[in-house]
C-alpha cells in the first residue's frame, strides 16, 4: 500500500529532470560556444562539443582537421584520384613538409573547391570517369599551391621593432652581421636551444619571414635571445612589437626584457591559437591600463634578477629580449582555449569597471526599494489614516501605464534636473518605492497578527520602532524576493543606460557588453562569453537565494 501511495512520484521526478535538461540547453550551448575558435563557428553542421585543441610536438605540419567536414562524391577512390591529379600539376610544396600526408588533405581542399567549380550535374549524376574529367580541367598548378598553403602550419616571427615614447620606431636586427652581407630575419634572434629548433628564411605573397621549425620530443621549450642597440636608448623604450603568425599549436611565447640593470617578464604569455598573422605588443604599465581602450598590448612586470644568476644588462644604450616557446600539455592547451575567448572579453572592454558600476546600481536600487516599498506597504497595510484606499488604488493604477509611454517625460524631467550622463537616473527612482512591491509586501504585512504590534506598542514603541523590529523581521521572505526581483532589473538594466549615459565610463555591464558586441560585429564566441560571465552571477544569487524567493512569492505568512 505505502509503495503504491508514492509510485506518483517516479514521473514527476523524471518529467522534472526531463525539463531541467532542456531548459538548462540554451544554458550550456552558451557556455560551450564561448570556447570556440572562428573557424568552429562557421563549420559545416552544427557541432556543440568544441574541437579539441591538439597541442603538436612538430612544427611545421600539415593540418588534417582544416578540411574533415568536406563531403566527396560518392566515388571509390575520388580523393585518391584527385591526389594524383594535384601532384601531376608540378605544384611545389615546402621541403621541411611530409608531401604525402600534405596531398591527402590537398586534395580534400581541392575537392571543396571543385564543388563550387564543376556543374552541379556532372558533380551530383556523372559518372565517376565525368567528374574526375572536369575535376582534371579545373585543377591547376596555383589551384594546388593555394590549396595547400591553406592547410600548412608553422611558426613564423617576422619584424621586430622597438617604439620609444615619444613614438620613434626601430627595426631591432637591422644591418650587416658579422660577415658584412645584410642580417636576414633567421639571424636575428640567436636560437640557444638548436638541438629542438632551427630556423630558416621565406619568403610568401612578398612577405618575408623566418620560420620556426621545431620538435618538442627532444626539448620543451625553444629559447631565442639577443641583445640589440637602441637609437633612442634604453631609458626611452616603450613598448616591444613583433609580427608573427602562430602555428595553432595552443603553445605559449614568453617574453623575457632586459634594461637598465632590471629584467622584466610578460604579465601573460601569447598563445599561438589560429594561424592568422597578427602583431603581439608588450609594454610597460601605464594610464592606458586603466583606460577604456581596447587592450592590444601585454604588460611587462619587474622580476627580478635573472633564474641562472647571471648579470642583468645594464647598458643604457641596449636592451635585451629573449623569447621562450614553452611546451603546452593537453591540459594546459584545452585551459588556453576555454580562457581564449574570456581574455580576449576582458581586453576589449574595460569589464571590472563596468562591473564595480553595475555592482553599485544593484546595491543602490536593491537598499532604497526594500526600504521604501517596505515603509510605504507598512502605512498602507498596519495605520489608519484618511484616503488610505484611494491612494493605495491609485499606486496600483500606475502598474496599468506602459514603461514605454513614461520614457520620454522621465528622459526630460532628470535632463532639466542635471541627471543626464549621470547614474543618477539609474538608482535614485528606487528611492521612491515600486507599485508591486508595494503590494506585494502590504498583503503579506495583513497576515501578520495584531497582537504583536499592540505588544509593541505597550512595550512604547513608536511607529518607526515597530515597523524596524517588529514587522520588517517578520517578512524577510518577502524582503528577500523583492531583493532578488529588484537585483535582476538593474543588473539586466539596458535601456536606462541607452537612454541616460552616454560617457563610456559609466557603462553598466549590461550596456557595455552590447557596446562590445558591435565592437567585434557580433562575434558569436565573444558574444557568448561576455553573456556569460555576465549571466553567471544571476545563476550565483538565485541558487543561494530561491528558498527565500519562493517563500515570498507563495505569500507564505502567520495567520492570526
Amino acid at each position: 500500500m505505502s509503495l503504491r501511495k508514492h509510485t506518483w512520484r517516479v514521473p514527476v521526478y523524471f518529467l522534472l529532470v526531463v525539463g531541467s535538461a532542456v531548459f538548462s540547453v540554451p544554458f550550456l550551448w552558451m557556455a560551450t560556444t564561448s570556447f570556440k575558435v572562428d573557424r568552429e563557428l562557421y563549420a559545416k553542421g552544427l557541432r556543440f562539443v568544441p574541437m579539441s585543441p591538439v597541442p603538436r610536438a612538430k612544427s611545421p605540419y600539415v593540418d588534417d582537421r582544416y578540411f574533415e567536414d568536406v563531403e566527396p562524391p560518392a566515388h571509390e577512390g575520388f580523393t585518391r584520384e584527385v591526389a594524383r591529379i594535384a601532384r601531376a600539376t608540378g605544384a611545389e610544396l615546402p621541403g621541411d613538409v611530409d608531401a604525402d600526408e600534405a596531398y591527402d588533405d590537398i586534395a580534400l581542399g581541392l575537392t571543396k573547391r571543385l564543388a563550387s567549380r564543376i556543374p552541379a550535374e556532372v558533380w551530383n549524376k556523372g559518372s565517376r570517369e565525368e567528374v574526375l574529367a572536369a575535376a582534371e580541367g579545373q585543377i591547376d598548378r596555383a589551384m594546388v599551391e593555394s590549396t595547400a598553403a591553406s592547410v600548412l602550419r608553422r611558426f613564423s616571427m617576422g619584424r621586430l621593432q622597438a617604439w620609444s615614447a615619444e613614438l620613434q620606431r626601430q627595426v631591432l636586427g637591422e644591418g650587416e652581421g658579422p660577415d658584412g652581407r645584410p642580417r636576414q630575419l633567421s639571424e636575428r634572434l640567436e636560437n640557444l636551444t638548436p638541438e629542438v629548433a632551427t630556423l630558416s628564411d621565406r619568403a610568401e605573397k612578398g612577405l618575408r619571414y623566418a620560420s620556426v621549425n621545431y620538435e618538442f620530443t627532444k626539448g620543451d621549450s625553444i629559447v631565442l635571445d639577443r641583445t640589440f642597440d637602441l637609437d633612442f636608448g634604453a631609458e626611452a623604450l616603450a613598448r616591444v612589437q613583433l609580427y608573427m603568425r602562430p602555428d595553432d599549436t595552443w603553445h605559449e611565447l614568453h617574453l623575457t626584457v632586459e634594461r637598465l640593470g632590471r629584467r622584466y617578464v610578460a604579465e601573460r604569455a601569447i598563445v599561438l591559437s589560429d594561424f592568422e598573422w597578427r602583431m603581439a605588443t608588450w609594454q610597460w604599465p601605464g594610464p592606458d591600463d586603466e583606460s577604456t581602450k581596447i587592450k592590444t598590448w601585454e604588460v611587462l612586470r619587474e622580476a627580478g634578477g635573472r633564474p641562472d644568476g647571471g648579470a642583468v644588462l645594464d647598458d643604457p644604450g641596449k636592451v635585451r629580449l629573449t623569447f621562450e616557446l614553452r611546451r603546452t600539455g593537453k591540459v594546459g592547451a584545452w585551459w588556453n582555449k576555454i580562457a581564449r575567448n574570456y581574455r580576449l572579453v576582458l581586453d576589449h572592454i574595460p569589464f571590472w569597471r563596468y562591473v564595480r558600476v553595475s555592482l553599485f546600481l544593484v546595491v543602490a536600487n536593491v537598499l532604497l526599494a526594500v526600504f521604501a516599498s517596505s515603509l510605504v506597504a507598512y502605512a498602507f497595510a498596519r495605520q489608519k489614516w484618511p484616503g488610505r484606499e484611494v491612494l493605495f488604488v491609485l499606486v496600483l493604477a500606475t502598474m496599468m501605464i506602459p514603461h514605454q509611454v513614461m520614457m520620454i517625460p522621465q528622459f526630460l524631467i532628470w535632463k532639466n534636473l542635471g541627471g543626464y550622463d549621470t547614474l543618477a537616473p539609474l538608482w535614485m527612482g528606487a528611492a521612491f518605492g515600486n507599485a508591486f512591491f508595494i503590494f506585494l509586501l502590504r498583503q503579506f504585512m495583513k497576515g501578520i497578527p495584531r497582537d504583536l504590534e499592540d505588544a509593541a506598542r505597550i512595550d512604547g514603541c513608536g511607529f518607526l520602532r515597530i515597523y524596524w523590529h517588529v514587522i520588517l523581521p517578520l517578512i524577510k521572505p518577502s524582503l528577500a524576493a523583492i531583493a532578488i526581483f529588484t537585483f535582476l532589473g538593474a543588473w539586466n538594466n539596458f535601456m536606462g543606460p541607452l537612454i541616460y549615459i552616454a560617457d563610456q565610463r559609466l557603462y553598466p555591464l549590461a550596456f557595455g557588453l552590447y557596446a562590445f558586441s558591435v565592437q567585434v560585429n557580433a562575434n558569436p564566441a565573444l558574444t557568448m562569453a561576455g553573456s556569460f560571465l555576465m549571466t553567471v552571477p544571476v545563476i550565483v544569487v538565485f541558487f543561494f537565494a530561491q528558498r527565500y524567493f519562493i517563500q515570498g512569492v507563495t505569500l507564505t505568512g502567520m495567520k492570526g
